[in-house]
């Protein structure tokens, strides 16, 4: 179930929480390429042109057989000693196992209807990342991610999808060459994903992003009966967007507007608060409560 509602929500598994699992900041935030193949690495002159073409100015900081860094001018972290560039990184293509991605995030791969098929005929795995770019602000952050991505995307034609673990996200490398965001907004269709689970034994459901935590923010969540799953995560996207957007407005005990016959009506308010996730991995969340329709013990 994406953010614009298509698809439909259904998971026959009923599956156990690993309530130890936690996610934090990302120092590194990691993106995987995956193939069917193994790819050759482009040398790092074509690399660094693809980045330069990207994003200005960039040095080469390192490069070997194993792996390649490269500085982003457009992109200064500051220090007690002054500014430096933030950093990407590209590893070694190596060998990739699909079971490393677990039954619970497999339920979780709305915009990917033959993901199964995917994941199963891709063998190998090839790592980007930032480096050095956690000093940041998010939204600088974010872009520069959106650039490494895109352009790695560009450099490797047989890449067949692209894995983002911190939002448990599997996607086609169309859906980067053609995201529909701009700057650094452009961060929420590969960084944030958007999870339904129906409550096993209980005619409860929960709504909720994932994705956001990686970059310090706190990411959302909605524990409710009745409503329709898909108004609900259109609702999710909509909210978690504004929190990235405006660098999280919205205090405890404040209101959003909420859900009135399936689209948001300022007339309906729908209060909030900060808590830990419900449902792993442990993190900050904004949780919404959606009034008649609100599921579980709240104060």
């Amino acid at each position: 179930m994406n953010e614009s509602g298509e698809g439909e929500m259904e998971s026959e598994r009923v599956l156990k929480q690993n309530l130890d699992e936690k996610s934090e900041f990302q120092r590194l935030f990691q993106m995987y390429l995956l193939f069917e193949e193994k790819a050759e690495r482009p040398n790092t002159e074509a690399i660094r042109n693809v980045l330069e073409t990207q994003c200005g100015k960039t040095d080469t900081v390192s490069a070997d057989n194993v792996l390649s860094l490269f500085a982003v001018e457009a992109y200064k972290v500051t220090y007690q000693e002054g500014e430096l560039p933030a950093q990407v990184m590209m590893a070694d293509v190596t060998d990739f196992q699909p079971e490393t991605i677990t039954d619970l995030e497999r339920t979780q791969f709305w915009t990917m209807p033959d993901a199964e098929d995917v994941l199963q005929k891709c063998r190998y795995k090839l790592l980007i990342s930032d480096f050095m770019a956690a000093g940041l602000d998010y939204k600088s952050r974010s872009a520069l991610l959106a650039d490494w991505l895109e352009a790695a995307v560009s450099l490797f034609p047989t890449c067949k999808a692209i894995w983002i673990p911190s939002s448990g996200k599997l996607l086609h490398p169309s859906e980067i060459a053609d995201n529909p965001y701009e700057g650094a907004a452009r961060f929420l269709q590969f960084g944030m994903n958007i999870r339904y689970f129906s409550i096993h034994g209980t005619e409860d459901c929960l709504v909720d992003s994932l994705g956001l935590f990686a970059l310090g923010l706190p990411d959302v969540q909605y524990h409710f009966h009745t409503l329709d799953p898909n108004d609900v995560s259109r609702h999710a996207f909509a909210v978690a967007a504004y929190l990235f957007e405006e660098d999280v407005p919205v205090s405890d005990g404040e209101t959003v507007a909420g859900l009135l016959n399936g689209e948001m009506a300022p007339d309906v308010q729908w209060p909030c608060r900060f808590e830990m996730a419900l449902i792993q991995p442990s993190r900050e969340v904004m949780d919404v409560c959606p009034g008649e329709y609100a599921a579980g013990g709240r104060e």
